[in-house]
């Protein structure tokens, strides 16, 4: 129990209350204008506006959270899902592994209007905490450059076309994002466990981040690596306690089977389908036959050669550039998260605009570093990684967010190796100095 007494309030809250009288001081009140222009019209266009729209996959969700916790039945009888939410609302098959049903349980509680709000609201407070958290705490925005990074940082996230994307559809991404940036910041503090369980979170909710355990292991981080896994086994034994028992085996019969590449996943459709910005997407619409791919050649299997191939190598060069960061760089973890986030969206089997709202400190953190080269190089750096913000950023560029991702990866695997770059992080305590 906490010594109210004996409590230091100033130790604990000055770095916040001097932040914060910073923030409100004149030579902040442009940005506070710029973000305010930016923010009125965000929470107008998708929130007031966002209220009554069908949300295009939380469908899925409460349909699933209805049909477990409910109904005691299995989520993953698309036929019965739409049953559930009668013909006038479209449902996606609900694919993800059992544990995940556990965080949609108090949709279960709701109304489906009712759903739609709290998730509208809940989505929105996360994503205006997430736009201070960022700059103030992931890349430690400090008293020089400070107003500049904020500023980057602001009109790029209020702009960010994907998180309108993730609004719109009722998706879980924001919070995802959450996760993955509160497992960050506690990493990178040394709090191996509260870490291990933001990561196990972002696991549990989506998968894909299972590719920064083993890059945690190649950088000596051991400790939140093993404690994620325990996390995860601990996860997977209470969800065989609390859920119905025909659930596991749904999903493992039924589910599992049709996941990889270049498959169709049950009830889904094909994964050359034009949304899909993955590597098994840019493949399948080379190499396969669909409504939405012109073939160079319909040969499915060498298209599965090729994405299992590049997937590979994707994932291994990856690894690579986590360890070599290690040797060269004090802050190979955060050189580590900055290139596994884009390379988690390429390797996905299917990879959506809404899920690009988790590239975007990968995206922040490139826009505001500092590059110690030449000039011809400086200028060739920072063109793309403009290049790469607006085509993953903006709307009405669907067909080319791959090309986007890839860019941006390969910015992070560059920054993640080289001795001339300087993340905001490092460049906001040299300020300070």
């Amino acid at each position: 129990m906490i010594n109210i007494r004996n409590f230091d309030f100033n130790r604990h809250f000055a770095p916040f209350l001097k932040a914060l009288r910073a923030t409100v001081s004149p030579k902040w009140l442009p940005l506070l204008m710029i973000f305010f222009s930016l923010y009125v019209p965000f929470l107008i266009n998708c929130g007031w506006k966002y209220r009554n729209i069908p949300n295009n996959d939380l469908s899925s969700f409460y349909a699933a959270s209805m049909s477990v916790f409910e109904l005691g039945e299995s989520p993953y009888d698309r036929g019965r899902l739409q049953l559930l939410m009668g013909h006038n609302v479209h449902v996606h098959p609900y694919l993800y592994p059992p544990p995940s049903l556990l965080f949609f349980f108090p949709l279960s509680l709701l109304s489906y209007t009712d759903a739609r709000h709290v998730v509208l609201l809940v989505n929105h407070i996360l994503f205006l905490i997430l736009v201070w958290v960022i700059p103030f705490h992931l890349l430690r925005a400090g008293s020089k450059r400070g107003l500049a990074v904020f500023a980057v940082c602001i009109v790029y996230s209020l702009t960010f076309h994907p998180v309108a994307t993730t609004l719109n559809h009722g998706q879980v991404n924001i919070l995802l994002l959450a996760f993955l940036v509160l497992f960050w910041l506690f990493a990178r503090r040394g709090n191996a466990v509260p870490a291990a369980l933001f990561l196990a979170l972002a696991i549990l909710l989506k998968t894909y981040p299972l590719i920064i355990i083993p890059m945690l292991l190649l950088i000596g981080r051991w400790r939140e690596g093993v404690y994620t896994v325990a996390l995860l086994g601990l996860a997977t034994i209470v969800s065989l306690i609390v859920l119905p028992d025909m659930i596991w085996h749904d999903w493992l019969t039924n589910v599992l089977p049709t996941g990889g590449y270049i498959r169709i996943p049950a009830g889904l459709f094909s994964p050359a389908h034009v949304a899909n910005q993955s590597l098994n997407g840019f493949f399948a619409r080379i190499f396969t036959e669909s409504e939405w791919s012109n073939p160079l050649s319909v040969k499915p299997d060498l298209a599965r050669t090729l994405t299992y191939g590049v997937a590979g190598l994707t994932a291994v060069a990856t690894g690579i550039a986590s360890w070599r960061s290690l040797q060269i760089h004090t802050d190979s973890l955060d050189r580590t998260i900055l290139v596994a986030l884009p390379a988690m969206y390429l390797i996905a089997p299917f990879s959506w605009e809404h899920h690009i709202v988790y590239l975007l400190p990968s995206m922040l953190m490139l826009l505001n570093s500092r590059s110690l080269f030449g000039s011809i190089p400086k200028f060739i750096f920072y063109s793309l990684c403009v290049a790469s913000a607006v085509l993953i950023g903006m709307p009405h560029l669907g067909r080319f967010k791959f090309y986007g991702v890839v860019v941006l990866w390969g910015l992070c695997m560059f920054t993640a190796c080289s001795r001339e770059t300087e993340l905001p992080n490092k460049c906001m305590d040299s300020d300070e100095e």
